[in-house]
């Protein structure tokens, strides 16, 4: 039997996780970014899935530093964050939406199809599943996802003292509701 599911943007969390490597590392921030809106959707058909995510790059925010995997949401000051959040939006990734396209044999595993303007990159995602109470699914999971394979250039400090690495962390836990709409199966 085919089901389809919306994500409930309010009760999900979608995180990226950048880190810095070179000489001069330690004078960067590794930083959190999260989604603050988002739309998707899902199909099961029994098991095997297709999933649809969007997310527009208006709605990344800076949501602190790391320390290892600790976040320090007070870290930065306000200008900071308002400063790598321009450049996020008009360097890196420019105007637009970053899209997720998903599809998996089984509940737990899949792979990934990134695309940013029409920059394409692939990613595996584990995933895990948990069907909850009220009839809607949680699905958490993380995928590491190549900045060069997206064509997103090299990110660096001023003469080239440190850089974002090419892999960052993407990390989420969404929940999808029961939508009124059956699936086309």
């Amino acid at each position: 039997m085919a089901r389809r599911f919306l994500v409930d943007p309010a009760s999900s969390t979608l995180r990226v996780r950048t880190r810095a490597t070179g000489l001069l590392a330690r004078l960067a921030h590794d930083l959190e970014l999260v989604a603050r809106e988002m739309r998707g959707e899902a199909d099961d058909q029994d098991g095997a899935w297709t999933a649809e995510l969007v997310v527009p790059v208006q709605a990344l925010r800076v949501a602190g530093t790391l320390r290892g995997d600790r976040l320090d949401p007070d870290a930065l000051a306000p200008a900071d964050r308002e400063e790598i959040q321009r450049k996020l939006r008009s360097e890196v990734l420019g105007p637009g939406e970053v899209r997720a396209t998903a599809s998996g044999p089984t509940r737990d595993s899949g792979e990934a199809r990134i695309t940013i303007s029409s920059k394409r990159g692939q990613a595996r995602v584990a995933l895990r599943v948990k069907d909850e109470e009220d009839g809607a699914l949680r699905v958490g999971g993380e995928c590491e996802v190549s900045l060069s394979q997206l064509g997103v250039a090299e990110i660096k400090g001023p003469l080239g003292a440190f850089k974002v690495k090419d892999k960052v962390q993407v990390l989420f836990d969404l929940v999808l509701r029961p939508s009124d709409e059956k699936a086309a199966g």
